[in-house]
């Protein structure tokens, strides 16, 4: 405790206490002084657990964990198309595959590595890791934007829409 705050709370005890003060108010004093020290190390507990939180949602989620879902016309019949990019880390972390599929998992859409020359080819030659997406696949009711993906079990689970900043 700094000596400016001490000579402060001592200040305060002083003027609380009175003149003379008696034994009974001196514990009742006491008391006071422990609840408010306890109910100050309970705010200081909540906000480190506050503070500690917030470190963990950053950490966990890594930059480079999403996909984003473009709308586009294709160049030779005009119909709507399916654009899916992968972040970079999301990609490297799925092992850079040459191929994918999306399927829905339950309620979630996950995106795994195909085997051989199944799947939806990945491009890699401009900008982030991307392919073309038939209809009729699960990403067909995503809205256009980018979606914060997580590893699990060693596919890309699509989370929840983000805001762009």
């Amino acid at each position: 405790m700094s000596g400016d705050s001490y000579d402060i709370l001592r200040r305060a005890v002083v003027e609380a206490l009175g003149a003379r003060p008696t034994p009974e108010r001196r514990r009742q004093i006491a008391a006071e002084l422990r609840a408010l020290a306890e109910q100050q190390e309970r705010m200081a507990e909540r906000a480190e657990a506050q503070q500690t939180s917030a470190t963990e949602k950053r950490a966990a989620r890594t930059a480079g964990m999403y996909i984003r879902i473009r709308h586009e016309s294709d160049p030779v019949t005009g119909a709507r198309r399916i654009r899916l990019l992968l972040g970079k880390q999301a990609w490297f972390d799925l092992g850079s595959p040459q191929r994918i599929v999306v399927q829905r998992v339950g309620t979630t859409i996950w995106i795994v590595e195909s085997k051989g020359a199944s799947g939806l080819r990945i491009e890699t030659d401009v900008g982030l890791p991307g392919c073309i997406v038939p209809d009729g696949t699960p990403l067909d009711r995503l809205a256009p934007g980018r979606y914060g993906v997580t590893l699990h079990a060693g596919a890309l689970v699509i989370g929840a829409q983000e805001h762009e900043r």
